[in-house]
């Protein structure tokens, strides 16, 4: 394996130490001495406004406040995505939060690839009742490239727009700028080069931008007030990530396989077939504080179950969804938290003490359902075995199934399709 990683243009203080990431997520706790867990490049992500009321969330079901804070300002009646009110493509997304102080900001470490910036709103033609031009539009944006590797030193390339951005002179009288702005921008000041107008469309000239750092504020578009949004890829890029020999993603797959890749991110799934038993307690775990006792069955053989799993402030929440005839139920209508306490936060030990040939493989079995670094010592079947506890009925009953089997097939967040309504009647 590599060395561990640091994520690629990520500003660490002087000194400081890279940190170690297991799929998208930082290790803080103690290391395994077995061998090396399989590591990930990561490039945060942040949406392009982040106000206070988003900063945080007591609600389990709500594993990303920040996100839904930000769904609230997507306008329903213009601007929608893909499909706009006039029936036309619409690639991006309108976004209008209720003070147009919030700025603008990167979503993520980047290469500036165009901009541009005006002194002045410009007329859509529209004219004012004393017959002068409406000023109703503004025509500044910046275009930004994103770039990181992910496992297996994949490089995956993506753009995000940011269009319809004040003009100076608006922008100085809802949020004045310093006199003396830094040459590179920061999450609280403008740089320079967005504080001059520009003589049209200016090349990136490799200006260099990072997440959270400001790129302006929300002007208008027909006397629309938004921020026009999009994330995007070009032909090749998508191809090259999304259709590489051994990585394939299986979109519109009803019945995905396990995939071989190593690439691993956001939360994880399982699908379990029909037939398979529920246990209320392990074989040989009858006196384990990790498995209090939940309750035995089975599923029905022409069912499927769906389980999605995630940790979130060191618990592990987990959903159901149940497969009859091609229709999906789901079981659980929020988030079920696994019914042992804090179990993220103590990983590390529920590892060491369940596998101790090798705690390093362990600790990848219970976060992705199987081991990702084959350069680990290889368990045996027995060895491997991974009980979680998963809710298998309309009633909410939870029983533990072994997810370490061949018949179980595992995901990544984007590789079930069937759970975002394309299941097949």
């Amino acid at each position: 394996m590599p060395p561990a990683l640091t994520p690629p243009n990520r500003r660490r203080a002087p000194g400081s130490a890279p940190r170690r990431y297991v799929a998208g997520r930082a290790i803080t706790g103690p290391q395994f001495d077995d061998g090396p867990l399989f590591q990930l490049p990561l490039m945060i992500i942040s949406p392009p406004f982040l106000p206070q009321n988003g900063l945080t969330s007591t609600d389990p079901a709500k594993d990303d406040p920040m996100m839904d804070a930000v769904d609230q300002f997507e306008l329903g009646h213009h601007g929608v995505y893909p499909i706009a009110f006039d029936r036309r493509w619409h690639c991006g997304t309108h976004l209008a939060p209720n003070d147009q102080t919030e700025p603008v900001r990167a979503i993520a470490d980047g290469e500036v690839v165009a901009y541009r910036v005006s002194q002045k709103a410009i007329s859509d033609g529209q004219t004012k009742r004393d017959g002068s031009p409406d000023l109703n539009s503004n025509i500044g944006f910046v275009l930004l490239k994103h770039k990181t590797d992910t496992g297996e030193r994949r490089t995956i390339t993506f753009y995000s727009l940011y269009m319809h951005l004040l003009d100076i002179n608006n922008q100085q009288r809802i949020a004045p700028q310093p006199t003396n702005p830094p040459a590179v921008g920061t999450s609280s000041a403008l740089p320079a080069w967005l504080l001059s107008p520009t003589d049209g469309v200016q090349a990136g000239g490799g200006k260099k931008v990072y997440r959270k750092d400001i790129l302006g504020y929300w002007g208008h578009c027909h006397g629309q007030p938004h921020l026009h949004f999009e994330i995007f890829m070009t032909e090749e890029d998508f191809r090259a990530w999304f259709s590489q020999a051994g990585h394939t993603v299986q979109l519109g797959e009803k019945n995905p396989a396990t995939p071989a890749s190593k690439d691993y991110w956001g939360h994880s799934y399982f699908v379990i077939p029909g037939g398979e038993v529920i246990v209320s307690v392990p074989p040989g775990q009858d006196s384990s504080p990790y498995f209090p006792p939940l309750t035995a069955g089975a599923l029905s053989a022409p069912n499927k179950l769906y389980v999605e799993a995630y940790f979130y402030k060191g618990q592990r929440y987990t959903r159901s969804w149940i497969e009859k005839n091609g229709k999906l139920e789901a079981l659980t209508p929020a988030p079920v938290r696994d019914p042992y306490a804090d179990y993220e936060y103590k990983l590390y030990q529920r590892a060491t003490d369940l596998y101790p040939k090798c705690p390093s493989a362990g600790y990848e079995l219970l976060r992705f359902g199987r081991v990702l670094n084959t350069e680990l010592p290889t368990l045996s079947r027995a060895e491997s075995r991974t009980w979680i506890a998963v809710t298998y009925d309309a009633g909410g009953a939870q029983g533990y199934i072994d997810i370490s089997q061949d018949a179980i097939k595992k995901h990544l967040g984007c590789g079930l399709p069937v759970l975002h309504g394309l299941a097949e009647d």
